[in-house]
């Protein structure tokens, strides 16, 4: 199994949010455009506040024996 420390979580997380500003970018008018903005405006503040200290992922790789 591999874990991913919190600078790999918050590398994650920021790569999700800068898809998300060039997708409005590209969009500005897209019937969903006012929902991933308001989430863009809130996720980086809450996932500070409350997520960062919790979250994490990992992998785990399997082999046939």
């Amino acid at each position: 199994m591999v874990l991913a420390d919190q600078d790999g979580w918050d590398r994650y997380e920021a790569a999700k949010w800068l898809t998300m500003r060039r997708w409005l970018d590209a969009n500005p008018g897209d019937e969903l455009a006012e929902e991933v903005r308001a989430k863009l405006d809130s996720e980086p503040q809450r996932y500070a506040a409350y997520t960062r200290e919790y979250l994490g992922w990992g992998v785990f790789a399997l082999m046939r024996r």
